[in-house]
């Protein structure tokens, strides 16, 4: 059961990565980068996305675990 679930973290965490960093994309942060600093603000985005996926994907798989728990499967 717990392999499934793993399974379950990868099929949700990797689809979320280009989602979210495409919604961070819509964040006009140019202000507070320097002129012409696109690598750094794309690579800031990139990190920032990666974690917020493992975050959403770590909620969904501890609230699968819960309702797996509860229904006792």
């Amino acid at each position: 059961m717990k392999y499934d679930i793993q399974i379950w973290f990868f099929i949700v965490f990797f689809p979320l990565i280009p989602i979210v960093f495409r919604t961070l994309m819509a964040i006009d942060v140019s202000k507070i980068f320097k002129k012409n600093s696109v690598r750094e603000i794309r690579l800031l985005f990139m990190f920032t996305s990666i974690i917020i996926a493992f975050l959403v994907s770590e909620a969904f798989m501890r609230f699968l675990e819960r309702l797996v728990s509860f229904f006792g499967y």
